[in-house]
């Protein structure tokens, strides 16, 4: 492995510099992911890791390493975030719900706008749901078309998800067709969000699904959001306003991702009941 050899042979010195970088390129991560990115041992990365913490240079949590200050790792308020660009997000769940077929198996993010495509989904489409959204699932009870599989572990209030190794371990052994995926800011160099603990979570969910659609409007581009969840590369299309530059859009494609345009007006009225048909 090439990776492996080269940071194996580098001084630790080095090593940790290096380390140092790739944290803060990626804002958070796992000594897992830590250990498997840089070819080295759990416990080579957990020696630099604690190092680097004593320097002051890295913030520890348990199981991972962050380098931002805890209150950016809190993100931004959930019921402050539903409010903004209700019509694109509602567009933008329409033509998400368009993308399905019947006894489609998905994975929706948490999320805004994934929650109003959650609101607005359907009753005859025998649709599976794996989701660690808190609203996500309380929208969908009483939607008899939609089979619902929470994924537990500790809700967190700012982005009201679950997250933890319990919802990593229920993730590793699934399969999905489509994630959904929201992110707070996008950027030259990806999608990122709000807090550590969510990018984790979505990372682990990128990983099972076939396809990775970005459920995202244009002010995205104009959010500060320091964790970075992934490269481009890990989307498969985006599904976004028409409120997107043309300097955005030519970003996106030349990172080879779909992009598909809604305007404001083609957001449905009247159809945001999970009751309603479509």
């Amino acid at each position: 492995m090439i990776v492996e050899e080269s940071y194996r042979h580098v001084s630790a010195p080095e090593r940790r510099q290096r380390l140092e970088r790739f944290i803060s390129d990626q804002g958070y991560c796992t000594i897992t992911e830590l250990s498997r990115e840089l070819g080295v041992s759990e416990m080579t990365i957990r020696r630099d890791v604690l190092r680097l913490v004593e320097q002051g240079r890295v913030r520890g949590f348990r199981g991972g390493v962050a380098s931002l200050s805890r209150q950016d790792l809190a993100g931004s308020d959930y019921r402050f975030r539903d409010v903004k660009m209700g019509d694109a997000k509602r567009a933008i769940a329409q033509k998400a719900i368009d993308m399905l077929g019947l006894n489609s198996i998905i994975a929706v993010d948490a999320g805004t706008t994934t929650n109003q495509f959650a609101r607005m989904l359907p009753t005859d489409r025998s649709i599976k749901i794996v989701t660690h959204s808190f609203p996500v699932v309380s929208s969908l009870v009483g939607n008899e078309g939609v089979e619902v599989i929470c994924l537990g572990g500790t809700l967190h209030p700012e982005s009201l998800s679950f997250d933890g190794p319990a919802t990593l371990a229920a993730i590793s052994g699934l399969q999905v067709e489509i994630l959904f995926l929201a992110a707070s800011g996008l950027g030259e160099r990806g999608a990122f969000c709000g807090n550590g603990f969510d990018a984790i979570t979505k990372r682990a969910l990128i990983e099972v699904a076939e396809r990775v659609v970005l459920l995202a409007d244009s002010t995205k581009f104009f959010s500060p959001a320091m964790v970075k969840i992934c490269d481009w590369d890990a989307i498969d299309r985006i599904i976004i306003d028409e409120e997107i530059t043309e300097d955005q859009e030519r970003m996106l494609e030349q990172n080879d991702i779909e992009i598909v345009k809604v305007t404001h007006t083609s957001a449905p009225v009247g159809n945001t009941d999970t009751d309603a048909a479509p």
